[in-house]
């Protein structure tokens, strides 16, 4: 496999990964951009220690602005939020600091696990376990492409320059959103996304050595935009060293070696961090929603 900067290798990135053992259909919801999956049966099995977990790190969580961690949606429903999703935690760490306030979550002081807040040390240690599983999995399955540089700028034969379809996509370096947006396109290798009968839903699983990094731009650079069934539950974001997410808009399983600076606007994912802090810098604060799945 050639690794060329920017681009992606065109025989290996026409691969699907339709013998991934992927998720059922879900009902819609409209504040995500696209159909929610139950993700139940994704490549990337998170357990239910885990699942709940919006937030995760292994030594501290800082927020400094006006945060809000909400719960995944009861996709039975469509609409009702999914108890106990809303977690926030660290282990071994035991302090998470700029919750109560100015930072809010939706399951209140109950679903933070730290020290002033719920003291169960078992709830974040258990998660840390089925993370530290979860990142060995992401980061051991073969992957269809390699790409490197600015995934806003991979140019793949059939799609707009920045947009790639489901896959496994490697770095044996750094990573980036920078100057422009990454659009995931949930078609596979046809027109049919989600919500065709017997397509296996869409996923994505980024493997990166080193570090991830987008970039604020405004509307025009450093965010994720989800289209044709694309999913936030179904995107698996397994980093090497660290990530910076400094883009408005970021989607997707954020699973850190070591740590994550979340300053996303709007972040519908989790960030989990094995071994590092987590920190979330913004004056404004950010919107963290937990993408549902299992």
């Amino acid at each position: 496999m050639s690794n060329v900067r920017g681009h992606i290798v065109p025989a290996l990135a026409a691969i699907a990964v339709a013998a991934l053992p992927l998720a059922s259909i879900a009902r819609p919801l409209a504040v995500f951009p696209s159909s929610p999956s139950v993700c139940n049966n994704s490549a990337i099995k998170l357990g239910p220690a885990l699942s709940p977990f919006a937030a995760l790190a292994g030594t501290t969580i800082t927020n400094v602005g006006a945060t809000v961690v909400n719960r995944s949606p009861d996709v039975s429903s469509g609409t009702t939020p999914l108890a106990a999703s809303d977690l926030i935690g660290v282990w071994p760490g035991t302090a998470i600091t700029g919750f109560y306030p100015p930072g809010i979550d939706e399951g209140g002081f109950r679903d933070i696990y730290a020290a002033g807040f719920d003291t169960n040390r078992g709830v974040p240690q258990a998660a840390q376990g089925a993370l530290n599983t979860a990142y060995t999995i992401a980061a051991g399955i073969a992957p269809t492409a390699l790409v490197a540089g600015d995934l806003s700028e991979v140019a793949l034969p059939g799609y707009p320059t920045g947009t790639l379809p489901p896959g496994v996509y490697k770095s044996n370096s750094t990573l980036g959103i920078m100057s422009g947006n990454l659009t995931l396109d949930g078609r596979q290798g046809n027109s049919r996304g989600r919500g065709s009968y017997n397509t296996p839903p869409p996923v994505f699983v980024f493997e990166i050595a080193s570090s991830l990094t987008t970039t604020y731009n405004a509307g025009a650079g450093g965010n994720i935009i989800l289209s044709n069934g694309a999913t936030p539950c179904d995107i698996y974001w397994q980093v090497g060293d660290s990530a910076t997410l400094g883009g408005a808009t970021f989607y997707g399983n954020v699973f850190a070696y070591t740590s994550i600076t979340l300053g996303a606007s709007t972040f519908t994912g989790r960030a989990l961090a094995l071994n590092g802090a987590i920190t979330m810098p913004a004056a404004s604060g950010s919107l963290i929603t937990n993408p549902g799945g299992r």
